[in-house]
């Protein structure tokens, strides 16, 4: 058997230069297809993603200042309904006193009967 193997034999593994030409022209040809498909240049390309990135920005800015009004609002009903509570309880604290100090009042008339009732029979 002869270990000498031919520059045509595809199982040489050799590096000649129909290797290198293949290797360049197949680099030279995914160049130019990466090139034809692209989408978009590199400049166009961030600028594209500057403008999307301001739009997020903006929806972001547009939702915060919604929730913000949002919060606000609610912020306000609750400062409303705390009001509302607080006059409501001055009023039952109020009506409370009144009523006690008509309680008081009727005891210390009922007292002085009573002390007017047993002060005569004697």
């Amino acid at each position: 058997m002869n270990d000498e193997r031919s520059e045509t034999d595809p199982n040489s593994g050799g590096g000649g230069p129909g290797f290198i030409a293949g290797l360049v022209l197949g680099g030279l040809l995914g160049a130019t297809v990466a090139m034809i498909l692209a989408p978009a240049a590199g400049d166009e390309t961030r600028n594209l993603l500057r403008s999307k990135a301001r739009e997020a920005s903006g929806r972001v800015r547009d939702a915060a200042e919604d929730l913000t009004q949002k919060s606000q609002t609610v912020a306000d009903g609750v400062s409303m309904s705390a009001t509302d509570l607080l006059t409501r309880g001055k009023q039952i604290v109020e009506e409370a006193r009144a009523r006690f100090d008509g309680a008081v009042s009727e005891g210390k008339d009922a007292a002085a009967e009573q002390r007017s009732t047993l002060e005569n029979e004697t």
